[in-house]
């Protein structure tokens, strides 16, 4: 059986109830406080029905719940053991001298504030794996598990900050945090080891701009740029973003992904080739999307090209209901042009001032910069494009009857993801290799196996999401290959 850092179940699973009650037990202070908690699971429908007459004693009850409790926590073992795993890809790499193997991680925890503000969400959970303790345990239990090098969290509670790096302490990790805007309780955080990576530069994104239509929710991203430690030629930009829920905007969404393009496309700038167009350090952009695979969004993210002004308002479907979304998606004023670039930066040579861009920021409290003269570039066109080149490293499985889930909305579904510059564009049709590589994936469950543990978060697992991790290698900078372009990618 798999051995779990932290976990707070005997190892040997279930098999001992009194150990199981001992611990349930002290996570609830007495079994008085326990038996409620449990026997609310059942009333709620979260337990099959126990009609028989020792039924009525409470703890009769309270055994047949853990009994219970015990088939569902096997169930979800089980899954765990068969399918979140390390699966190397078939194309991985070999690690030459020279190359920095690394883990990341990215993991919705789920605030427990929206938790509970959103309980009737919850309402056929075990309400004993819904308290924060027993979260907090799972949570630590698989990150230790992962180990990542690089950890990116959404849905991190502000005052949950101190409790997680405390938790986390053994790892060196140094760490970034962005909490929502207005009156959220969470926010996205990047921890990365001290002793692997150096921080070089950050930028913390606020998805709110005033007076801007499709950019008045209060959702952020935070983008860092790391160097190897000793080595400041081999560099990485990691980004994580926490984008809209709201099923009925993927407008919205299309527009925060296009000012997190532009933000990546600033901080990842590294130069220009001979003949003009720009380099970009090899970059990670992972976190809960809200979006499904092959959406207009994410085909924006993975082939760098897409065509907005004839899909449908607000779902952007080709063929869906109301009128067309149209050119206009953000106006010229935010100075975010249709390659998804700062209009200021789109002649730089060199690095980048912040200043350059008009992005309001609550923290920098300063003035937009006004817009001067007529538009130079690409505005309000119909469509996007970008240069970045992201890869998903998940597969997906779309109608392959083996479609991966991240999460439950009404259905198992994928809304997460972790996206990875495979490539690098060189100027017109051509591409290189990134230095950036995958070599393996840490396995989502698919809908069919999903179901059968029933709802998360639960006994084993702590978020209502499941982790993404990724192990890569980033090789020294200048190393890459020719590559063959995608029909995509020859639209650039």
């Amino acid at each position: 059986m798999m051995k779990l850092v932290g976990f707070p179940f005997p190892e040997g699973g279930f098999s001992r109830n009194g150990r199981l009650m001992k611990r349930l037990c002290q996570q609830h202070r007495s079994l008085s406080s326990f038996l409620p908690s449990v026997l609310g699971s059942s009333r709620r429908g979260s337990f099959r029905r126990m009609s028989s007459p020792e039924a009525k004693d409470p703890f009769c009850q309270a055994k047949l719940a853990i009994d219970e409790l015990i088939r569902r926590y096997n169930s979800q073992l089980s899954m765990c053991e068969s399918v979140r795993r390390w699966r190397t890809l078939p194309t991985a790499p070999r690690r030459d001298p020279g190359d920095v193997q690394f883990t990341l991680m990215c993991y919705n925890i789920l605030a427990q504030d929206l938790l509970e503000m959103h309980g009737d969400l919850y309402d056929r959970h075990d309400s004993v794996a819904l308290s924060w303790p027993h979260r907090y345990d799972r949570l630590m239990a698989e990150i230790n598990l992962v180990r990542p090098d690089i950890l990116c969290l959404q849905e991190l509670q502000d005052d949950h900050r101190e409790q997680f790096s405390n938790g986390l302490a053994n790892f060196n990790y140094g760490v970034l945090y962005k909490k929502r805007t207005g009156d959220k309780p969470d926010g996205c955080a990047i921890f990365f080891r001290r002793d692997l990576f150096e921080l070089v530069d950050y930028q913390d994104v606020e998805y709110y701009q005033p007076s801007v239509k499709l950019l008045d929710r209060e959702n952020v991203a935070l983008i860092a740029k790391l160097q190897v430690k000793g080595n400041p030629t081999q560099r990485l930009v990691v980004a994580t973003t926490h984008l809209l829920y709201n099923p009925r905007r993927q407008d919205v969404r299309l527009a925060q992904v296009q000012v997190l393009l532009a933000e990546l496309d600033r901080l990842a700038f590294s130069g220009r080739f001979a003949n003009g167009t720009p380099k970009y350090t090899p970059s990670i952009v992972c976190g809960d999307f809200n979006l499904q695979p092959y959406s207009a969004p994410y085909m924006l993210m993975t082939t760098g090209y897409l065509q907005y002004d004839t899909l449908s308002a607000k779902t952007l479907e080709p063929h869906g209901p109301g009128s067309p979304l149209g050119r206009v998606l953000l106006p010229p004023s935010l100075g975010i042009t249709d390659d998804c670039r700062h209009e200021n930066l789109t002649d730089r040579a060199n690095q980048d001032d912040i200043r350059a861009t008009r992005l309001y920021n609550s923290q920098c409290r300063q003035p937009r910069p006004p817009q001067t003269g007529e538009p130079t570039e690409p505005f309000c066109q119909g469509t996007l494009r970008h240069h970045l080149k992201y890869a998903s490293a998940y597969r997906h499985n779309i109608g392959e009857g083996n479609q991966e889930a991240s999460t439950f909305q009404r259905d198992w579904i994928t809304v997460d993801y972790l996206f990875y510059s495979k490539h690098q564009h060189t100027g017109g049709k051509a591409f290189t290799e990134s230095d950036l590589k995958l070599v393996s994936v840490y396995g989502l469950p698919t809908v069919r196996q999903a179901r059968e543990i029933y709802a998360i978060p639960n006994m084993y697992f702590g978020s209502d999401h499941f982790a993404l991790a990724g192990r890569f290698l980033l090789k020294p900078a200048g190393t890459a290959t020719a590559a063959k372009p995608t029909s995509e990618e020859s639209k650039l």
